[in-house]
């Protein structure tokens, strides 16, 4: 197996005879290449599609299934898998399904079972099972998305100088998307800035649960009237907008990436899982000032791995540990709205932080950096 990275000390190349098995048999390696070379061990990586469907009355049926494929491969090491997509690991959906911590707790019985996730509150309180791993940041960071998804074609650098204040990209009608939407779409500068939308409402507020949940009926009938889809420029429907890995998703060498000083990135999820998705690292890529629209204490977990969020200008610290998320994502719009009063000085601020931008990029992209995000399963488990 190559080397993920030339010259770095934990993934350096090394031979040896470890497998790792899935349940199921996928066209991409995802992050199996990563796990290979992390741990010494035979293993079954079972992941969150695996368990997506399981409830408490199926479950039975797939731990004989996932039981039995470990004693015929003679596996050594079972990973739940809760990369990826942000999930709540013990989150039981009402009490339809067992959550990854009592799949582990069950599978532990009779296999070592660990899990591993993009839950940064982990990485504050490590257990001897459950293993904070970074990995939407890690890959881009190591500028090898290629060995992973081998059919896209993604360029990690971009231009320093920008000509535009802002970006905000939207494409999953989540619902704090779709509230960010309302609070920002009759603001004076929106025209100003590289906005999109690229999903029609149509009925989604109406028919989703998950939705109504934070939307409310008032809310709902002023963004009924905001017409969607919105796009970019140089975008003429949703299938010109690639995602995640695609075909280069992860690309920052586009128009929007190349001449927008300030990311407000609405990440993937508010309140329904933690972690980082490719959003946050293609700002970093891309030398912006990054705005996080996210979950608890983000940006202050990112500076505690070394990455500058710009705390001078962008007054995060006032709202990164506020619990009502509508309030923390008014909070954020409201300074947008105060700093969008002078475009100019956006471009002059960006100006003068070129070395701290140039130095995050740096950082975002070095051996350290990188081997930080392994860290607690190098010195955990190995």
């Amino acid at each position: 197996m190559p080397g993920l990275i030339t010259g770095n000390k934990y993934l350096s190349i090394k031979h040896r005879n470890a497998m790792v098995y899935t349940l199921t048999e996928y066209k991409m390696l995802i992050n199996r290449p990563l796990i290979a070379d992390l741990f010494k061990t035979d293993i079954l990586l079972v992941y969150g599609t695996d368990l997506e469907a399981v409830s408490h009355e199926n479950w039975p049926r797939l731990k004989s299934k996932i039981l039995d494929f470990a004693s015929k491969k003679n596996i050594k090491l079972i990973i739940l898998d809760g990369t990826g997509d942000p999930c709540i690991l013990n989150e039981t959906h009402g009490g339809y399904c067992p959550s990854y911590i009592d799949i582990q707790k069950d599978l532990n019985q009779t296999y070592k079972t660990i899990v591993i996730t993009e839950d940064y509150t982990y990485y504050y309180h490590p257990t001897n099972d459950i293993f904070y791993l970074p990995y939407s940041l890690w890959l881009p960071a190591t500028r090898s998305i290629h060995k992973y998804y081998s059919y896209q074609d993604t360029v990690y650098d971009t231009t320093l100088n920008k000509t535009k204040p802002l970006m905000c990209l939207n494409r999953s009608l989540v619902w704090h998307r779709i509230y960010m939407l309302m609070l920002m779409h009759n603001k004076p500068w929106i025209e100003n800035i590289d906005f999109s939308f690229v999903l029609p409402m149509g009925h989604r507020l109406d028919n989703k649960p998950v939705i109504s949940k934070y939307i409310t009926e008032k809310e709902k009938q002023i963004i009924k009237k905001i017409p969607t889809p919105i796009f970019l420029d140089y975008e003429n429907s949703a299938d010109d907008v690639i995602i995640q890995h695609n075909d280069g998703g992860t690309s920052v060498n586009t128009p929007v990436y190349s001449r927008c000083a300030i990311n407000l990135v609405t990440e993937t999820t508010v309140n329904q899982g933690i972690g980082f998705s490719e959003k946050t690292a293609k700002a970093i890529m891309a030398y912006q000032i990054p705005i996080l629209v996210s979950t608890l204490g983000a940006n202050q977990h990112l500076e505690d791995l070394g990455i500058d969020m710009f705390s001078d200008y962008v007054p995060w610290k006032e709202w990164d540990n506020i619990e009502d998320d509508k309030l923390r994502m008014n909070k954020i719009v409201d300074f947008v709205d105060s700093i969008m009063q002078n475009q100019d000085s956006i471009l002059q601020t960006h100006s003068s932080f070129h070395q701290r931008l140039i130095k995050n990029k740096q950082y975002f992209h070095s051996d350290t950096f990188i081997n930080l995000c392994l860290k607690q399963v190098i010195d955990l488990y190995n």
